[in-house]
């Protein structure tokens, strides 16, 4: 890209010029700006060099680079209008084939994290398209908001950023409602000329990573509940942003912890401690049922997407683990074995071909935008099966996913020797079954592995209710008045 086309090219968020696509170094670079991060106590003055944060950091700053090899261009990125090489996670979808080159850079990311890092960068780039595809209805309620939608894109998009969302409220007493408890939901407590000062608490994912967090309740709020009704987008580094981390899973050797030691993203509480916003960066405000009907249908159209693609590697990556284990074992020609391949590999299709069908089944949103068709049958079928693929894969490999030992072990000889003989597997040596069995037990039995299970299975809501989805919204009609028929039935109302 030509230099004077980043020296034109800027942004009300910034006087700086835009971008384009970052590499590694300009990643990493941006996330040392001062922010508020805090572990087991400690307060994190780096994230790019603390070594419980740093496997993540360069992880997604090798993807960064993947955008600058002539290899992966086409797929991860394109040229905006404007001259900008941007990532194809900010692709607005105005033609039906955007729908599959979406795809196809989101599945690329999530193959680089084999499927277990639920909210990579390029989920919540999808949800900043909803934002814009949603402008004429935000313009209904404010124009000068509904404006910053697409400001906010713009800049998002021209500057490559690394987006994260702090979706749901804490698990505190649910029995009480935001008026009874305002500490459950965040909440505008002095608003002034330039914006507003916020208070409260939200549940995030990759948030010591990324450049800004997106808020956007997904409480179900009364009329009376203005103040809680806010959607916006906030840097990390802003004053009165906290986030305090969940216990983290890296910091591992990666030859006992494949996985964590390079894919560990880090939940944390992001606390906002009286945080101002201007009012730029807000979208919607004060508008508590026009908040809880816009959300899911239109802000999450792509995002869902993009979570059907990490779910479909994560599968894959269970699949392959399993058939590894059971080759290895010299038990792959057991019925037990076969049957649990077979369960696991026609779970995974009916995903692959869900995903293909909703691509097929795409319409033109009132924004107009090419959308997927995200059936509920799909989401409700990976809250059913999740949990069995790590069933599975325990089932195929039984104990020798529990026997394993560590590099210690291996660098001592007088113990190591020990261990190429009695860990060794069918056509594979001690070591090589050492780094599979490791690797389904990370997966499966491993705090890490289980964080992952239950972040899929539950991310979408009460499990119970995603499961009756498709029932409730099923097409009854025509097999009802077939059977009606065939019986001849009197009482037609119950068809």
């Amino acid at each position: 890209m030509p230099d004077d086309v980043k020296n034109i090219i800027h942004t009300p968020y910034t006087d700086k010029p835009a971008q384009g696509i970052m590499d590694g170094k300009t990643f990493l670079d941006s996330i040392q700006d001062d922010r508020e991060i805090w572990y087991r106590g400690e307060k994190i003055t780096n994230v790019t060099t603390h070594p419980y944060f740093s496997g993540m950091a360069h992880s997604l700053a090798d993807i960064y680079d993947m955008q600058h090899d002539k290899k992966h261009q086409d797929v991860m990125t394109y040229v905006e209008n404007n001259g900008l090489r941007v990532s194809t996670s900010y692709l607005r979808p105005t033609e039906k084939e955007h729908l599959a080159q979406r795809h196809k850079n989101t599945r690329f990311w999530s193959e680089q994290v084999h499927g277990m890092c639920g909210r990579l960068p390029d989920f919540c780039a999808a949800m900043t398209v909803g934002y814009v595809d949603l402008h004429d209805e935000l313009a209904k309620l404010n124009p000068d908001l509904a404006k910053n939608a697409i400001n906010y894109y713009e800049y998002a998009r021209d500057n490559d950023l690394c987006l994260s969302h702090a979706l749901h409220d804490p698990c505190m007493d649910k029995s009480l409602s935001p008026k009874q408890d305002p500490d459950r939901c965040v909440r505008v407590v002095k608003e002034r000329d330039d914006g507003v000062i916020l208070r409260g608490a939200r549940f995030n994912t990759i948030g010591p990573f990324c450049n800004d967090i997106l808020i956007s309740p997904t409480h179900a709020f009364t009329e009376d509940e203005e103040e809680f009704a806010i959607w916006f987008m906030v840097p990390v580094n802003a004053p009165g942003l906290k986030q305090i981390c969940r216990e983290i899973f890296s910091n591992r050797d990666p030859l006992d912890h494949p996985m964590s030691a390079r894919f560990d993203e880090i939940d944390t509480l992001v606390v906002l401690d009286d945080v101002f916003v201007p009012w730029e960066r807000i979208f919607l405000y004060r508008e508590p049922l026009a908040a809880n009907r816009l959300f899911r249908g239109g802000v999450m159209a792509w995002a869902g997407d993009a979570s059907s693609a990490l779910t479909e590697v994560r599968f894959e990556t269970l699949v392959i683990i399993a058939k590894l284990l059971a080759e290895t074992s010299g038990i792959i020609d057991r019925p037990h074995v076969q049957q649990a391949l077979g369960e696991m590999c026609t779970y995974l299709t009916l995903l692959r071909t869900a995903i293909r069908a909703g691509h097929a089944d795409c319409s033109k949103s009132a924004g107009g935008h090419w959308q997927p068709q995200l059936f509920l049958d799909r989401r409700s079928m990976v809250t059913r099966v999740s949990e069995r693929f790590c069933d599975l894969v325990d089932h195929i490999g039984t104990s020798s996913t529990i026997f394993n030992h560590t590099r210690e072990d291996w660098d001592n000889p007088d113990v190591a020797k020990y261990l190429q003989t009695y860990m060794r597997g069918h056509n594979s040596s001690a070591m090589d079954r050492h780094k599979i069995t490791k690797l389904a037990w990370e997966m499966t039995g491993d705090s890490y592995g289980r964080r992952q299970q239950l972040y899929e299975r539950l991310h979408s809501g009460d499990a119970e209710m995603v499961k009756a989805g498709p029932g409730k919204s099923f097409d009854y009609g025509p097999g009802l008045e077939r059977v009606s028929k065939l019986l001849d039935l009197e009482d037609t109302t119950i068809a």
